[in-house]
């Protein structure tokens, strides 16, 4: 292959004539220029132009090799004959005044999709924040592609992005599994400008799926009044699980006082699901239920739950929550009856799920991405650039290396 040839594949372009070729230790430099043919005005489009100023341009491309690679190249300011204006002359390869071409451009694109910045900029010689400032505007130019018109079910969830409880609210959408927007904290003051869009535009949407949290299931109440709320059974589960948590610490806390260790070591017994310990582990289990009845009753009561979601209809699933609430609230354990109250507060959100049938799995994929991918850039300063990430997150296979 002539020199000729790679320097056409390495611009993407054919109006660039080679004049020579320099070969150094730790670069490639291209001498070229612009052939006369492409010389046109940039104001007016014309052919008609003349040569007013000249001077040199050196641009980064994609490397030969092991070898930087740069083009030299001569513009000109020209001087229409038709506008009777001055400018100079645009690179068809080049992006304004950037010092690189279009081709190393996408490419440094397409390495940050998957690997970090700093890895890209170690790489390919450049500053960090060179290419940061590339793949954002990269994304910036990328609209974010979903329809208002196409949304039927959404779910709304928070992540942490610092410390001292710093949090953001992600919407996603539940079909496809795209984070639609994201905003920082989690007020109804935060929500307002977003959930009033929904409202004008997103007439298709039927539901919203989430956790327990009263600040969202307030906000969606006042400004979407005719979609349902979904508590998710994921944060149903959890919350159950966390009643059993404070019931084995209380009663571990008590056995400790008297000398006993019967409760220590057997957490991950209590949370998992029943059907899925083998013998030893329901043994192990059974053993511990056998002494210490409000752990029992407890743990008897959560596996009874499970049997909520299975119910067929809405009117099935209010039956058995009324016999699980009156079971609940006569067991005499406190923790279980405060859960149960709590319950009772929320289940209109929770029948809706008979309604609907749909789950935040989706959701809760999309934020292990996102811890990943916070892990992989080790945090960020940019909520603007973060949240251009998030947009595009669902397209993308991220994974940690070791």
């Amino acid at each position: 292959m002539s020199v000729s040839k790679i320097l056409h594949s390495l611009t993407n372009d054919k109006s660039v004539v080679l004049k020579n070729t320099e070969f150094h230790d730790d670069h490639t430099l291209f001498n070229c220029r612009i052939r006369r043919r492409a010389w046109k005005c940039p104001c007016c489009g014309s052919h008609d132009v003349a040569i007013h100023e000249s001077k040199e341009r050196t641009l980064r491309t994609l490397s030969v090799g092991s070898k930087r690679a740069y083009l030299k190249i001569e513009i000109h300011k020209l001087q229409c004959h038709r506008c009777h204006k001055r400018a100079w002359m645009q690179l068809p390869f080049a992006l304004g005044k950037f010092p690189m071409t279009k081709s190393f451009m996408l490419y440094i694109v397409q390495l940050a999709a998957i690997a970090t910045l700093l890895s890209v900029a170690v790489l390919l010689g450049l500053q960090w924040r060179t290419v940061k400032y590339i793949d954002k505007q990269n994304l910036a130019k990328r609209a974010k592609q979903f329809s208002f018109k196409k949304l039927r079910y959404i779910s709304v969830d928070e992540i942490a992005i610092k410390k001292r409880h710093k949090y953001m609210t992600i919407f996603t959408d539940i079909c496809t599994g795209q984070i639609i927007h994201a905003v920082e904290g989690r007020n109804e003051e935060a929500l307002r400008p977003f959930l009033q869009r929904l409202a004008k535009k997103a007439m298709r949407l039927r539901g919203i799926g989430m956790d327990m949290s009263a600040a969202y299931s307030s906000s969606i109440a006042k400004h979407l009044p005719h979609v349902s709320i979904i508590f998710d059974r994921f944060h149903v589960t959890k919350l159950l699980n966390d009643t059993i948590e404070k019931i084995r610490r209380s009663e571990w806390a008590q056995c400790r006082e008297k000398g006993l260790k019967v409760l220590k070591g057997h957490r991950f017994l209590l949370l998992r699901n029943f059907g899925d310990l083998d013998g030893e582990q329901r043994s192990g289990l059974q053993t511990l239920l056998d002494i210490n009845q409000p752990l029992a009753i407890a743990h008897s009561m959560k596996e009874q739950f499970r049997c909520f979601w299975e119910c067929s209809t809405r009117l099935e699933g209010a039956r058995f929550f009324c016999r699980w609430f009156i079971e609940a609230i006569s067991s005499g354990v406190e923790e279980l009856m405060k859960t149960a109250r709590s319950l009772l507060e929320r289940v209109a959100g929770l029948l809706s799920y008979f309604d609907h049938r749909i789950n935040n799995g989706k959701a809760e994929g999309i934020n292990n991405k996102i811890k990943v991918l916070k892990r992989q850039a080790y945090g960020f300063h940019d909520m603007e650039y973060f949240k251009l990430r998030l947009y595009h997150l669902h397209g993308k296979q991220l994974q940690l290396v070791g």
